[in-house]
Formats: C-alpha cells, structure tokens, sequence
C-alpha cells in the first residue's frame, strides 16, 4: 500500500493543476468567500480580487488577459459553473477543474492565466536611477483593478509614482490596452509597474523620472 502513496498524491496534484511545492496555498485558504455566492465565468474575478488579502507569501492577484477573453467573451455563453468555496483556494481548485484555467506563482505574484498568456513582463530600463528607485518604495500600498481600462489606472498610478506615466488616461494610444484585473498589497512600484504589463499585455520603459507604457507586439 505504502508504495501507491506518491503516486496517488501526485495524481491529485495534476487533478487540481496547482503547484505542491509552494506554500502561497495556506495564504489563499485563510482568505474567505461568501458561499452562498455562486462562482461562475462573469463573476469570478471580481469575488477573488475583492477578497485577496494583505498577507506574507502572496503580494498579488494578478489575472492575465486571456482569461477574461475567454470567460467574458469566448465562453459567455456556456452554461453556468455554480462553483461553491469557501476560501480563494478551494475557488481556485475549483476553477482550475472546471476551465482552462492556470496558476502560476511567481513570486511575489499568483498569475491566473491560459496557456497562452505570457508570463513574463516587458520592462525596458533606460534609467538606472529611476530603476533603483522604483525596486525600492512601495508608493501604492493596497491596489485593486477590476476590468479597468488604463483611464483608471493612470491618473491614481502617476499621483502615488509622483512622476510622469505616459500615456494619458483617455489617449488613443491606449486604446488597444487590455483591461486590468489585479489586487496588490505592498508592492514594489518595479513589481507593480510588471503587473500592470502583465495584466494589460504592454511594454514598459523605464526613463528618467518618466514611465512610458506602449502596446505590447511581440
């Protein structure tokens, strides 16, 4: 019997999609839903990002782009989830069984992801100084978009950055920006500057007391 152990846990770990190895799961199950609230593709983003709390492990909730293209747009229509949790971590298993769904800790940020999102932001530092700078404050203490376009986003990231974002809230240039879907608490403004290439598919560059975000082509 002792010899069918590893392999029936690791055949859970692949039944749930989650990584064993890490201990952001503990975080995630101290952090609770309203169980009489079914979990479905419409609204499981805003049930998870509102209840992500400030912990020690996880500093973010950050879903990419092909997750609300695939549950707002490309699977409206199929027939409910009615998912039951009790914690974000029970949701998540949940989630990951029922769709597409991926998790991915990279730390200190929990991506929820398809597989064909990038997981890697695209930072550009053209300024050293302003780099150093941003890897060391935490400017925005607590974030929290939801399906938030970058005319949002900008005005509240320029007055906590106190420098320049570019571009303006409401310009063309920004346009084609994929909406922000994410919760930090204490980010690095660097961690949250990735987050946000992240969750809006741009590139970012890194200038002398200026941020500049442009659409991501690669």
């Amino acid at each position: 019997m002792k010899k069918f152990l590893p392999v029936l846990f690791y055949g859970c770990c692949l039944a749930l999609r989650l990584p064993a190895q890490e201990g952001w799961h503990e975080a995630l199950r101290k952090m609770p839903l309203p169980r009489d609230v079914p979990i479905n593709r419409d609204n499981c983003m805003s049930l998870l990002l509102n209840a992500f709390a400030s912990n020690q492990v996880i500093a973010a909730l950050v879903f990419l782009p092909a997750v609300s293209d695939d549950f707002y747009l490309i699977n409206r229509d199929r027939p409910k989830l009615n998912l039951r949790a009790d914690n974000i971590l029970e949701a998540l298993t949940a989630l990951t069984n029922a769709t597409a769904l991926r998790v991915t800790f990279k730390r200190p940020m929990l991506l929820l992801h398809l597989d064909r999102d990038v997981l890697e932001p695209h930072l550009m530092i053209r300024d050293s100084a302003t780099a150093q700078r941003l890897k060391r404050l935490h400017d925005l203490p607590h974030a929290l978009w939801i399906d938030a376009h970058w005319e949002r986003v900008q005005p509240k990231l320029q007055a906590a950055l106190k420098m320049s974002v570019l571009p303006a809230g409401g310009s063309v240039e920004a346009w084609h920006f994929a909406r922000h879907n994410l919760a930090a608490w204490n980010l690095t403004d660097w961690d949250l500057l990735a987050a946000l290439s992240l969750t809006g598919k741009t590139a970012v560059s890194v200038q002398k007391n200026r941020i500049i975000l442009d659409e991501n082509r690669q």
